[in-house]
């Protein structure tokens, strides 16, 4: 009995489950430009959302384009002997997002995340890279994640302009 009142509330208060995204009818289907990792996760976001991807740009609502994305390490502790023992990893993505006549949706930003890596003198060279290249799919998902709330923002903001501007203005006294 108490299940179907709280499932009740959440609908009724707006509640949307991580990752959903509600898009206006003009921006479907998406295309994403040049996505690298974070555009694999972006897409794949979308798609588990229920957002039409397409892959020809002419078809897009909306383009999202990943200007650029980068890794790389430093080293952050060394022993005596003067041995990393721990690195800072930093992914760092250029992206911005454009209707179909070109019109800024979200401006042009980076993200930058970085992430501690530890590093272990016992464990072999192909181990330390596959574990740091998990970090960097883990930094890039995060990545995904902060872009998809910044097109949420962006996309609510729109909606709104376009409520303003569709209200007819009473210019009575």
């Amino acid at each position: 009995m108490l299940l179907p009142i709280v499932m009740l509330l959440l609908v009724g208060c707006g509640f949307h489950l991580r990752g959903a995204i509600d898009f206006p009818p003009g921006l479907e289907p998406v295309y994403i430009q040049s996505g690298g990792l974070v555009g694999q996760a972006v897409e794949q976001r979308l798609r588990g959302s229920g957002v039409a991807v397409t892959d020809v740009a002419k078809e897009a609502g909306m383009t999202l384009r990943f200007i650029s994305q980068s890794r790389r390490s430093r080293v952050v502790a060394v022993d005596r002997a003067g041995k990393a023992l721990a690195y800072a990893l930093e992914f760092r993505v250029g992206f911005d997002a454009v209707d179909a006549v070109g019109k800024p949706l979200i401006p042009q930003q980076a993200l930058t995340l970085e992430r501690t890596f530890d590093d272990n003198p016992d464990v072999a060279v192909l181990g330390k890279q596959l574990e740091s290249d998990i970090i960097y799919q883990d930094m890039a998902d995060d990545a995904a994640d902060q872009i998809l709330l910044r097109l949420r923002a962006a996309i609510v903001a729109l909606s709104r302009a376009q409520g303003r501007m569709s209200t007819p203005v009473d210019e009575s006294p």
